[in-house]
């Protein structure tokens, strides 16, 4: 079975890292993308694996998180994070 909940612990837990930089950085861009980040995972927790298009939904919410992932690049300071963020999307797929 695809392990969801490992990996929905692992984009939290950047995404905790990326609230703190927001919070000491004061940076509204960071606040936003967190927010839409937030929300990608919100959209992940509410896929039930027992449908069969389960797969679908977690292909476009990894497609969004992608997104955010080189949007976070391109802020100084995130690259690291982006890189982490890159690396459990690229996990996530290779498991589907």
């Amino acid at each position: 079975m695809f392990p969801m909940k490992s990996f929905d612990a692992r984009f939290r837990a950047v995404l905790d890292e990326l609230d703190a930089l927001a919070e000491k950085s004061g940076d509204e861009a960071l606040e936003e993308l967190n927010a839409e980040f937030e929300d990608a995972l919100f959209l992940i927790s509410e896929i039930d694996l027992r449908d069969e298009d389960w797969q679908d939904e977690y292909r476009d919410a990894l497609e969004e998180l992608d997104a955010l992932r080189a949007d976070y690049a391109r802020i100084s300071g995130t690259e690291d994070l982006a890189r982490q963020l890159d690396g459990l999307i690229r996990m996530a797929e290779g498991e589907l």
